[in-house]
């Protein structure tokens, strides 16, 4: 292949010196000058912008939500209202063996148990509740005799 390679060469070369005797008219073909390469135009740089500070905003991630049955979101809360209002019933008890709890019982003779609303519907279900339940309004709410 190396062979091949100068024997291509060498007859590259012998057809151009044939073709310049042909054209100065024989004889060993004069050295043309070549002009000399032009030294290209130095021009300047185009300007760059100058990179700017960039704003790198954050990349929102969505929430993975995964859907809520309202019926089963309903009974969680009904479960968590019940263990609340157990732990409420349990801490008044306490406070009541605490606090002469018999002593309030025989003066009013309602048993205080349960959260305030239930004590309010206990107290209204007595045959004198209603009448209490009025001196109780009567004593929040004063007039105003001025």
């Amino acid at each position: 292949m190396a062979g091949d390679l100068e024997d291509f060469l060498k007859r590259a070369a012998e057809r151009r010196a044939a073709k310049q005797r042909q054209q100065g008219g024989g004889g060993p073909a004069p050295q043309q000058q070549r002009p000399q390469p032009q030294q290209p135009i130095q021009r300047p740089a185009p300007q760059r912008p100058q990179p700017q500070q960039r704003y790198e905003e954050p990349i929102p991630v969505a929430e993975v939500v995964e859907p809520v049955n309202p019926l089963a979101e309903q009974q969680r809360r009904l479960e968590e209202a019940k263990k609340k209002a157990e732990e409420a019933r349990e801490k008044l008890a306490k406070q009541m063996r605490g606090n002469k709890g018999k002593a309030d019982q025989a003066s009013t003779g309602v048993v205080l148990s349960g959260s305030p609303a239930e004590q309010l519907l206990a107290m209204l279900r007595q045959p004198n509740g209603i009448q209490q339940a009025f001196l109780l309004r009567e004593i929040l709410e004063r007039p105003n005799f001025d």
